[in-house]
């Protein structure tokens, strides 16, 4: 069973079990907030006790005690600060593929027995609930899937990306933000953190991943980092 210490940062963990790519834990009083941003995986928010907000397409959601929250792959995504009251979450990452489309909130008291404490075969038990809730959408070669992919592995100019496909730079700019929800260089930024975390996930050193994942240098990632997944680079590379 995963029981849940007081931490001052989120702590990351990689559990070997296939179908879980990691967890991330918290428990304590205080801000949650992070900048927005998104995930390779598909996030699955557990909470336990408290309340996790997040916003998210312009709503603000809250996922109260005793609910699961399911966040898409690619899903922008800002966790909001909460009050002093004791919160107690567990997010699990799971595979992207065969995700849902859309952001669910799931009941699941009854999934674990005690408070702070849940196994991985619940955790999975519970994305496998959530997932056939709704039609599994696999397709890649959505417009959006293309504008992100094409953003995320080219390293063409913006300006330069907007003139090949026919727009001003302030158009493509709208474009980009209207499906993608920021701007491209912020969303550019947003995936070379992601493969700066999948590096460090595989044994990279930081300074490697940093350097593999286009930042200046270790101390540019680390900030960023910290500001848009809660730990250090250095914490999340020991855990």
């Amino acid at each position: 069973m995963t029981r849940l210490a007081p931490t001052t940062t989120w702590k990351y963990r990689r559990t070997g079990i296939a179908g879980i790519v990691e967890l991330a834990s918290w428990r304590g009083a205080g801000p949650l907030g992070l900048k927005p941003h998104f995930h390779d995986e598909t996030q699955i928010v557990l909470v336990l006790a408290g309340s996790r907000t997040f916003r998210i397409d312009g709503a603000t959601v809250t996922v109260p005690a005793g609910h699961a929250a399911f966040i898409p792959a690619g899903m922008l995504h800002a966790p909001m600060a909460t009050s002093d009251a004791d919160t107690v979450c567990l997010n699990a990452y799971v595979p992207a593929s065969h995700s849902p489309s859309t952001f669910r909130i799931s009941r699941i008291t009854r999934r674990w027995q005690t408070t702070g404490s849940i196994s991985p075969e619940q955790i999975l038990e519970i994305a496998d609930d959530i997932a056939s809730r709704e039609h599994v959408h696999v397709s890649t070669t959505s417009d959006k899937a293309k504008l992100s992919d094409g953003l995320a592995e080219s390293a063409e100019r913006i300006g330069k990306m907007a003139a090949r496909l026919g727009r001003s730079r302030e158009g493509f700019t709208r474009m980009v933000k209207r499906q993608l929800g920021v701007a491209p260089h912020a969303f550019r930024v947003l995936a070379r953190l992601n493969l700066a975390r999948r590096l460090l996930r595989q044994g990279s050193p930081i300074a490697v991943a940093a350097a593999e994942a286009g930042f200046s240098d270790q101390s540019h990632l680390t900030r960023l980092f910290r500001r848009t997944f809660g730990t250090t680079p250095g914490v999340y590379w020991r855990d």
